[in-house]
């Protein structure tokens, strides 16, 4: 019998101390913009390189499971698969995206010359406050829905594995529909602030209901033979 998706708590989607950091992350960003601070292409390509943050997070996710539960099945060996698993899916997502914004920005290289994009794209306007804000937020979801709580006592590392993905594909698909826009005039800012709005109701929905389990895999999934 498949199972059906459960329902979503929405009152979690109002502000609270568990999404607190989520909607301050949001104001942050629309102020930059409002202020000139950040241009609408450096939010839509800072949330592209959130894709390498969310990752690394999830590693240490798993890594806190492994040390902490002895009962837990997968070994160190499986956070090594997960970044090698993982790292090839954001290299072929960043190769798609330099290659849609190579077609309209000259300052953009071959889309296989990762290293020098990504480059270029650290220089764009206002990129260090945005990432480093998207770091920030990252780093306080870690801690305050997953450390404090102890959620790593009530997870595995086969859940941890499958959980950035759904999340990654969603907002991308949105940052994807935002960015179109955005790069035939750089100068919509009403299209940034909406893919804000839109990302923001996105992670909303992932961390302010962990219990929402969505595209949960099965229990007898095994990432590795380590």
């Amino acid at each position: 019998m498949s199972k059906t998706l459960p329902k979503i708590n929405f009152k979690n989607l109002t502000p609270n101390k568990k999404n607190l950091f989520i909607w301050l992350n949001a104001v942050f960003l629309i102020v930059l913009l409002i202020i000139g601070k950040a241009d609408p292409l450096t939010i839509v390509m800072a949330y592209f390189l959130e894709t390498i943050i969310i990752g690394v997070v999830n590693a240490f996710k798993m890594y806190k499971v492994i040390s902490t539960n002895p009962k837990e099945e997968q070994k160190y060996g499986t956070i090594l698969f997960f970044l090698v698993h993982y790292s090839f899916f954001v290299a072929v997502q960043l190769i798609f995206v330099f290659a849609f914004l190579e077609m309209n920005d000259k300052n953009f290289s071959q889309p296989f010359y990762l290293y020098k994009n990504i480059s270029y794209t650290m220089s764009l306007k206002g990129m260090t406050l945005v990432l480093g804000s998207i770091l920030v937020y990252n780093l306080a979801d870690y801690y305050f829905n997953f450390i404090l709580p102890r959620a790593y006592k009530k997870t595995t590392t086969v859940i941890l594995f499958a959980m950035p993905y759904p999340r990654i594909i969603i907002q991308q698909f949105a940052v994807i529909l935002g960015g179109f826009f955005i790069m035939i005039d750089s100068g919509i800012m009403g299209v940034a602030i909406l893919l804000i709005l839109i990302r923001t109701l996105i992670e909303l929905l992932f961390i302010a209901n962990p219990n929402s389990k969505i595209f949960e895999l099965k229990d007898d999934f095994k990432p590795s033979g380590f």
